[in-house]
């Protein structure tokens, strides 16, 4: 698992997120460097943000694009919008799963924001043959946990 630091606000009621230039070049050799391996990426921004929340992107999600195209991973995950999401990236062999994921801790849905939950992944599999199911869980309004999403990604 890579996990990378985007928390670098960029001015006082901003939200938004920077990579770098070293995180990013260490992520390239650390993706290539386990090539065969279930390669995760973690990072808090999500990798592709609508235009009303310009103010909440990652600022080099373009260079991540790119890194991510040539070297290949095979899930990404993030946070921040608090909701549930996923987009696939192009990568060198195959599409690469782009999941969002809700606050663990929210009570119940507020404006875009999704209700408290998480998601399962099981992996299995070898190199050159994985396979990764996502579970997602929620919690419902009168508080029961329970199972709204189940999709295999490889």
């Amino acid at each position: 698992m890579i996990a990378l630091s985007s928390a670098v606000p960029t001015g006082p009621f901003m939200a938004t997120g920077e990579l770098g230039q070293e995180q990013l070049s260490g992520l390239a050799k650390d993706l290539e460097a386990t090539r065969g391996a279930f390669r995760i990426v973690l990072v808090h921004h999500p990798l592709v943000t609508a235009p009303k929340r310009h103010l909440r992107r990652l600022t080099d999600a373009a260079e991540l694009h790119r890194v991510l195209a040539a070297q290949g991973a095979e899930l990404v995950i993030h946070g921040h919008d608090h909701c549930r999401a996923l987009i696939w990236l192009d990568g060198p062999e195959k599409p690469i799963p782009v999941i969002g994921a809700p606050s663990a801790s929210a009570r119940a849905p507020h404006g875009h924001e999704d209700a408290g939950g998480y998601n399962l992944f099981r992996i299995d599999g070898e190199a050159g043959n994985w396979r990764c199911e996502m579970i997602g869980r929620q919690r419902a309004p009168g508080g029961a946990v329970g199972e709204v999403a189940r999709q295999v990604l490889s």
